[in-house]
């Protein structure tokens, strides 16, 4: 038990799940004589809790350490999902893009399909030689947590199939988006940045400084309605150049869906070059704009 005491006290996440937990007592050697090795981590689970070394959190089989309550729910979040990262207005917050706080806190994570992937993959690494052992003990495998809630602040998941799209914060748990996929993200979804005005008002801002990070990331990951509309907001409206921009435009194409903000109605206002309908109305008078 002084064993298991020290591991937990140099834990430098806020929170682990019940995989975590049972992969530690594996390594300390715990079951290793045990004829029941799920009984015995049900055990030593229940007097943890009793000494609140542990507490439980909202999410499923997953637990806060001691002394942890008061870290910001982002690191919990990323502690208790392995594969989750901050993103949209939370990551704006962070890369100090916005003076917004939103009280949401914005992630992406894998689809189920590649979550269960990532987690066989980490499950393997974690375990090497051993996971077969492991798994015959029955003991708890890495699962997707449901996370809907870390204290009172309310938890909004994106999904993406494509991975890496994040940074690590030095010693924290904290994972969080590039600039360039933030950048990306408030085209795909600006409702989830603060609305398109706000995006456009942050492009404006910032855009000129994290350019070749924005041009990189849109063209190596950006679909092709998402180069279109960054090449309109980046050369029309900020003003900027980049080698980018010639390769973006074959994807110009006339087409009632092609909106600069996709949730609002078409607008006959368009970008001749790239035949896009501008239809936010802070940048209807501009002068580079046709009427259709």
């Amino acid at each position: 038990m002084a064993a298991v005491v020290e591991t937990l006290s140099i834990q430098r996440n806020p929170a682990l799940t019940s995989y975590d937990l049972a992969k530690m007592l594996f390594k300390l050697d715990f079951f290793e004589k045990s004829k029941s090795p799920q009984s015995d981590y049900d055990s030593i689970l229940e007097t943890i809790l009793s000494l609140h070394l542990l507490s439980p959190t909202a999410a499923t089989n997953s637990f806060l350490l001691f002394g942890r309550a008061s870290s910001p729910p982002a690191e919990i979040a990323c502690s208790i999902d392995p594969f989750a990262y901050v993103s949209h207005l939370s990551a704006m917050e962070h890369h100090g893009l916005t003076d917004r706080f939103p009280n949401t806190l914005y992630m992406t994570r894998p689809s189920i399909k590649v979550w269960k992937q990532q987690s066989e993959e980490r499950m393997r690494k974690d375990l090497n030689e051993e996971l077969e052992q492991y798994v015959s003990m029955n003991l708890p495998t890495l699962k997707r947590p449901k996370l809907e809630k870390i204290g009172k602040t309310p938890l909004h998941f994106e999904e993406r199939s494509h991975l890496g799209a994040f940074r690590h914060v030095s010693d924290t748990s904290l994972r969080v988006a590039t600039i360039g996929r933030v950048f990306l993200d408030m085209i795909r979804e600006p409702e989830l940045c603060g609305g398109i005005q706000h995006v456009l008002d942050v492009y404006k801002k910032e855009a000129r400084r994290y350019l070749k990070f924005i041009a990189d990331e849109i063209d190596q990951h950006g679909k092709p309605i998402d180069k279109v509309r960054a090449g309109y907001l980046l050369e029309e409206v900020c003003g900027l150049q980049s080698p980018m921009f010639e390769k973006w435009e074959i994807f110009a194409q006339r087409g009632g869906s092609r909106k600069l903000d996709s949730a609002e109605e078409y607008a006959p206002q368009h970008s001749e070059r790239w035949k896009l309908s501008i239809n936010v109305p802070s940048l209807l008078q501009d002068s580079h704009l046709d009427d259709t």
